[in-house]
């Protein structure tokens, strides 16, 4: 379960779609949930069409001698959900990540601190590492650090940290820090999103005494869990409804529309940033529509 496909707004689009239009609305929802995302997005949409080497819009955009993965990595760091977004890549996290992430969070109000710290990330992480790779770190001499500081006592004024949609609000400068690190180091590695074991990896070495208290350094991390940092735990089922971006988008589209008049419409807002995605690969309004009577849909 993904997009909500009961969606009244969206019925009554997907009913004037083709039927390719209509199955990569689908897969765009099963996108969305990977990336976290609260809506399926426009975004999420066109990641599924430049993924397509089928599609008229890849067909078009190869024929242009454009980079369909170049635009999808723009496109990607555009795109509703919880990522990582950095200047050579741009990934989500895993489903145990994310989790980790979140545990970090609540471990630090539960201590009272006014940031969620690189030790709260790295002691999340590592336990939400299965239990054969929690058991390979154990072997090789990890040890969890020591609190950065007790809990608070009764009566004490409760944690600065305030729940609010961005995950990341009142991480420390070395808490972001670890999770460009780990965003690179997934990105370099090819992998699909940001496992525990990167972001665990990606803290070590960003506060002074982590590695020492855990007597463990990042590259030590990285042996011991070699072949173990991709988490292929896919994320839990939920109905995803589409934003009010897509379903104009798509109200807007002629019945039966290709994924190439789709980015047409998205051209129309030459100022937006998903438009310049297209435009910088020089993927322009002439030229779509010079293809869009070269290349249809499967």
């Amino acid at each position: 379960m993904s997009l909500d496909l009961d969606h009244p707004g969206l019925a009554r689009e997907r009913a004037r779609s083709s039927p390719y239009l209509a199955a990569a609305l689908e897969r765009a929802g099963e996108r969305a949930l990977r990336l976290h995302s609260e809506t399926v997005g426009i975004e999420h949409l066109l990641l599924e069409l430049l993924a397509d080497e089928e599609s008229a819009l890849h067909r078009a955009v190869v024929h242009a001698f454009a980079d369909p993965d170049t635009i999808a990595g723009d496109v990607l760091a555009l795109a509703p959900g919880i990522l990582v977004v950095g200047s050579d890549a741009a990934l989500p996290f895993s489903t145990r990540a994310l989790a980790a992430v979140r545990a970090a969070r609540a471990r630090a109000v539960a201590r009272g601190a006014t940031e969620v710290g690189a030790r709260d990330l790295l002691v999340e992480a590592v336990r939400a590492l299965p239990g054969d790779a929690r058991a390979a770190l154990e072997a090789a001499g990890y040890r969890a650090p020591e609190p950065a500081a007790p809990p608070p006592a009764a009566g004490a004024a409760p944690s600065a940290i305030s729940s609010g949609a961005n995950p990341f609000h009142h991480f420390s400068a070395a808490a972001r820090r670890a999770l460009a690190r780990a965003n690179r180091a997934a990105g370099r590695a090819g992998e699909p999103s940001i496992g525990p074991a990167r972001v665990a990896a990606g803290a070590l070495g960003t506060e002074p005494d982590l590695d020492v208290s855990c007597g463990f350094t990042a590259r030590r991390l990285e042996l011991a869990l070699e072949g173990r940092t991709v988490d292929a735990l896919p994320p839990p089922a939920r109905r995803i409804p589409p934003d009010d971006e897509l379903l104009r988008l798509l109200s807007d589209l002629p019945d039966g529309a290709s994924s190439i008049a789709l980015v047409e419409l998205v051209q129309r807002g030459p100022g937006s940033e998903l438009a310049q995605a297209f435009s910088r690969q020089k993927v322009t309004p002439e030229l779509l529509e010079r293809a869009r009577g070269a290349f249809a849909d499967p």
